[in-house]
């Protein structure tokens, strides 16, 4: 949703309260998307630098820090600041757009830097990997995707064995994980004779390349001519197996057919509202120019001076009564609306779905993160450079399913990998790999499950028919104990 009405007159924006990014820079170099907890201590330390000081979390607020000035230093010559930082084409567009309507909501800012047709942040082809920004449990061990895939089995086994279902995919990144799964279906004849085609949720037609060379074989570099491709990029191509693989730009438009959905890393970046609870009720955060000199930014987060239309629409709701005056909430009405189009597909015509991201069962406050080259950074830097996501609510999404479907967990990423005999799978590898290859196949099983690593922070939630059996993983009862590899085992 666009909120076009919100600032019409930029001058009265202009005396609204100014806001610090809570993502500010950070030192530590992490290789995944999930925000560090660990480095929250560091987090503060470099936003304190900022003209006002972070929350951590909602209902918390660090108190003030002083800012007693001598006279001296108040009339002395004033010091020399950096230069900003140069303008990116997109951070141009985004500046003009913003001195003709005013400021804009941060839902909107976060489309315009992500999927700008010109120069949105995904749309410029691969970012994955250790070349990239970032790296995806996919791309970090095939166990991941393989045991996804036998997630899906188990349940296509679940619904009935339906002869004919669909794989879906939201956001497959270079198409490892559906490359992975396809690799595990493909032990299971009946399972993979069921599988009607792969359907890709895709908006980026340079990651369609990717995905493309990664499912199909077809070098990126490769034009392809006829039905196969759109001006709006690749629409379908066929495995070497025979399968077709067929992209979309909406969940939408996937044809009416079961279906078993994977959605991982997908709803975290999906664009978010920020409020703040204010004295005079709810306010909305959105992205002003910054003119200080003092800063190196273009931009910078400024409190709405009375309410917008998405803080009616949004914040203002019985739900959210309990908040008190300086806590924060961010809201993301397209992760509702995508959930609610999962659920009513599935009822409709049947199926699965998991989630998999990073996030809580709960709202949150501040958890909007820029990341660059594998490090933290700030939100509102370098627009299109910058990769930015926020956590997921799951309770939200629950609420979106309206009873159409059941919904369970979430539970831990290394809940569900444990319950699928992640460390079986792990044993099966470490007996035929060379030996050079065991203590990085080891290393990547504990990155997965290890609490401190991505085990906990990464959460699971499944959707099932209305009445079908609970699905592995997600069942009331203690998890069973893992698995563990043994070192000696890898030399």
């Amino acid at each position: 949703m666009l909120l076009s009405s919100i600032a019409r007159r930029a001058a009265p924006w202009r005396a609204g309260v100014r806001i610090a990014s809570r993502a500010a820079v950070l030192p530590s170099i992490r290789t995944t998307r999930f925000f560090s907890h660990q480095k929250d201590s560091d987090l503060k330390e470099a936003a304190a630098h900022n003209d006002k000081p972070p929350r951590d979390s909602v209902g918390s607020r660090s108190p003030p820090a002083q800012t007693a000035q001598t006279s001296e230093s108040a009339t002395s010559e004033a010091p020399n600041h950096p230069p900003k930082e140069e303008l990116t084409p997109l951070a141009k567009h985004i500046r003009d757009s913003i001195k003709i309507q005013g400021p804009m909501s941060v839902a909107h800012f976060m489309r315009q830097v992500l999927v700008n047709p010109l120069s949105g942040y995904y749309m410029k082809g691969d970012v994955f990997g250790t070349s990239g920004d970032f790296i995806t449990s996919p791309e970090i061990s095939q166990m991941f995707g393989e045991l996804l895939g036998i997630w899906f089995l188990v349940q296509w086994q679940n619904i009935g064995k339906p002869s004919k279902v669909q794989l879906v995919e939201l956001g497959p990144g270079r198409g490892t994980l559906m490359m992975d799964m396809l690799r595990a279906a493909s032990r299971f004849k009946d399972f993979r004779k069921a599988i009607s085609g792969v359907h890709l949720i895709e908006a980026s037609p340079g990651l369609r390349k990717v995905q493309r060379q990664q499912l199909c074989g077809i070098p990126i570099s490769e034009e392809q001519i006829g039905g196969g491709a759109s001006l709006e990029g690749i629409t379908s191509a066929v495995r070497p197996d025979g399968l077709e693989i067929s992209w979309h730009d909406v969940f939408e438009d996937l044809p009416g057919e079961c279906s078993l959905v994977v959605a991982h890393e997908f709803f975290d970046a999906l664009p978010i509202y920020k409020f703040e609870r204010t004295e005079e009720g709810w306010r909305e955060l959105v992205v002003d120019l910054e003119e200080e000199l003092s800063s190196p930014y273009h931009f910078r987060f400024v409190l709405a001076p009375g309410p917008t239309q998405a803080s009616r629409a949004f914040a203002e709701h019985p739900a959210y009564d309990h908040f008190k005056p300086g806590d924060r909430i961010e809201l993301s009405p397209d992760s509702f609306r995508v959930a609610n189009e999962m659920a009513k597909h599935m009822n409709k015509h049947g199926g699965s779905a998991l989630i998999v991201d990073y996030g809580k069962d709960h709202i949150q406050g501040d958890t909007l993160r820029g990341i660059h080259k594998h490090k933290f950074t700030h939100v509102l830097t370098e627009p299109g450079k910058v990769d930015l996501s926020a956590d997921v609510d799951f309770e939200y999404l629950k609420q979106a399913t309206e009873d159409l479907v059941d919904c369970h967990g979430s539970v831990t990423q290394a809940h569900l990998l444990h319950s699928l005999g992640i460390g079986a799978r792990l044993n099966m590898l470490l007996a035929k790999a060379a030996a050079h290859r065991r203590e990085t196949l080891i290393s990547s099983y504990h990155r997965l499950v290890d609490p401190k690593e991505m085990g906990n922070v990464y959460r699971v939630m499944a959707m099932t028919p209305r009445g079908s059996p609970t699905p592995i993983a997600f069942e009331p009862q203690q998890p069973a104990l893992p698995t563990e590899p043994s070192l000696a085992e890898s030399k």
